[in-house]
């Protein structure tokens, strides 16, 4: 489905990503700026990539998938040449994980314009129609305008792809090599113009950030002194004790992507000191949550304040413990990743796994619509948001929340938070699932343990 072979148009908007709700701009709900900018344009080959839940959006934030499976790729590139995935490109010159990144990558490429701009990605003009899968679309679709934001952190993730490439497969690299750096160019030439930071009420340091990875993983890949000179110009990790990250000031930023890419950075000219400091960041932090995690029931690796939304199913944060280790060899680190894992497997009070298919018990009706709409067991593999608490995000007000208190004694609001998780489709609080925020997390975690020797 949405293929253009089988007759499926996609039209382009004005609007790029960044500039609407599915992007940075909190001013914006998903469809508003990118169906005000509908145009009767066709874009072509506008095809592949990754949805989320419930709808069939594809958006630059899912190519983080792409990114932590190159990133497991170049880790362990003996371990996965070995793992078969089951997809059709099963067998063939690459590693699946590579076909797979790749797969989700090459939609992006595809849609670059002819002066390197990237598309943010492709959108319906509204959540589906009530009953239509997929294949039964008939909302207009639209591919948004390249932007600034999209561009850089696709010019970041098909730079690490070249650089795997040169590595092993040195015949697909330039490809790779040279759809990265008109991206980047392109980027760079829009940000000359103007402040896009100060054009929208962006989320801050979003731009900013996706910058200066862009540029580790360009002068990684190229030893080019002018990408060296950006990532020094953006980089917040270049001082004696600075953190991987800081929240809540004008000078917000979350850098740890890009301090990894940097620690792997083997140039002569590379900054030992920033090295250092990254890699010494990048330690703290993982300290931070071994810290809170002894301190924790079940032994999850989330940040103490955070609400407790995708705790249970899966864990973003434990790719600074996985880091932790591969920098140190510190088996704590493998074992405080290996412990948060058995919360999301089974080892919780509902002896189920947040992850379809798996385990003794797991969620069988995901917000996942051609399962639903086609009467099929729900695909495998799929990790939900999971238990959370209701207090947050409006819960205890919404229609759900009130609807299922009617059926659940006590009152659903005074569940444990950790046992509060209803496999009903329409509890898209709790059975939706996003491609970059728990599939991801998930993939690279599991694949880090599977691969590890110890």
């Amino acid at each position: 489905c949405f293929h253009p072979a089988d007759g499926m148009k996609i039209f382009a908007s004005t609007a790029p990503l960044m500039d609407t709700g599915n992007g940075l701009n909190r001013k914006d709900d998903n469809f508003g700026n990118l169906v005000r900018g509908a145009t009767d344009r066709i874009v072509a080959d506008a095809w592949g990539g990754y949805h989320d839940a419930g709808d069939w959006d594809r958006r630059i934030q899912h190519l983080v998938v792409s990114r932590v499976l190159l990133e497991l790729a170049e880790l362990f590139g003996d371990y996965f040449t070995r793992v078969s995935l089951n997809i059709p490109e099963s067998g063939g010159r690459l590693p699946d994980v590579a076909d797979e990144a790749l797969f989700n990558l090459d939609c992006y490429r595809r849609m670059q314009t002819p002066d390197g701009g990237i598309r943010g990605g492709i959108e319906s003009a509204e959540h589906p129609r009530y009953g239509e899968a997929s294949w039964q679309e008939s909302l207009t679709v639209m591919a948004y305008a390249p932007g600034v934001w999209s561009s850089y952190i696709y010019a970041g993730v098909a730079a690490r792809a070249a650089h795997w490439f040169d590595k092993h497969h040195p015949e697909g690299a330039a490809v790779y090599r040279e759809s990265a750096i008109r991206a980047m160019q392109w980027a760079e030439a829009k940000v000359a113009e103007g402040d896009y930071e100060k054009q929208f009420d962006y989320t801050p340091h979003g731009i900013n950030d996706s910058r200066n990875l862009a540029a580790a993983e360009l002068y990684r890949l190229t030893g080019e002194k002018k990408w060296h000179d950006i990532f020094r110009e953006t980089t917040f990790l270049d001082v004696e004790g600075a953190t991987i990250s800081k929240y809540g000031s004008p000078k917000a930023y979350v850098q740890n992507d890009a301090a990894f890419a940097y620690i792997n950075t083997n140039r002569p000219d590379v900054d030992k000191s920033i090295q250092a400091i990254c890699g010494a960041a990048l330690i703290r932090e993982a300290d931070f949550y071994l810290d809170a995690q002894a301190k924790a029931g079940f032994r999850w690796i989330k940040h103490p304040v955070r609400p407790a939304i995708g705790t249970f199913s899966a864990s973003n944060e434990c790719s600074y413990v996985i880091r932790a280790h591969k920098i140190t060899g510190d088996d704590k680190y493998l074992r405080a990743a290996v412990l948060t894992c058995q919360i999301h497997t089974g080892a919780n009070p509902l002896n189920m796994c947040f992850t379809t298919g798996l385990g003794h018990d797991y969620p069988r009706h995901p917000l996942q619509v051609d399962h639903r709409i086609s009467n099929q067991p729900a695909p495998a593999g799929i990790t939900v948001v999971g238990p959370l608490d209701w207090s947050q995000f409006g819960g205890l007000e919404s229609p759900v929340c009130q609807v299922s208190a009617q059926h659940c004694y006590p009152d659903c609001a005074k569940w444990p938070i950790i046992e509060n998780f209803m496999d009903t489709y329409w509890t898209n609080l709790m059975c939706e699932y996003t491609v970059h925020q728990f599939m991801a997390p998930t993939a690279y975690i599991w694949g880090y343990l599977a691969a590890s020797s110890r």
